[in-house]
């Protein structure tokens, strides 16, 4: 966290400090962090409520990987049965890889199309 808000020689500066992603300075003490925060249960790392806003109270939690995936900046958000949702949940939800989903809308078919995992798609065009 404190690396690639503060270091610019840190690979993902770039998409933190770089992008003026800061540490609040409350956190500069670590009890006051582990105040804030608590305990990092096994396998949850930290994560930005807001991706474009600091990590402070209020906008960090603990998550785990499957949610800090649909909490990206470069998620496609469509809408799938009247609810909006990232490409990976609508992956989850209908069995097919976010890649085929991405492609088939790409090349223009409709999206109840796209996610559906047996349909011969030679019939669609």
């Amino acid at each position: 966290m404190r690396a690639r808000c503060n270091n610019p020689n840190d690979s993902d500066y770039k998409d933190y400090g770089g992008r003026g992603i800061r540490v609040c300075e409350r956190w500069d003490d670590f009890s006051a962090f582990y105040e804030d925060m608590g305990d990092r249960l096994p396998g949850l790392t930290i994560d930005r409520i807001d991706t474009n806003g600091d990590y402070e109270p209020g906008n960090c939690r603990w998550t785990d990987a499957n949610t800090q995936a649909n909490n990206k900046r470069s998620n496609r958000i469509v809408e799938y049965r009247g609810m909006e949702m990232t490409m990976m949940q609508l992956s989850r939800l209908c069995g097919v890889g976010v890649g085929t989903i991405s492609y088939r809308l790409k090349i223009g078919y409709p999206i109840e199309v796209a996610v559906n995992s047996k349909i011969d798609l030679r019939q669609c065009k």
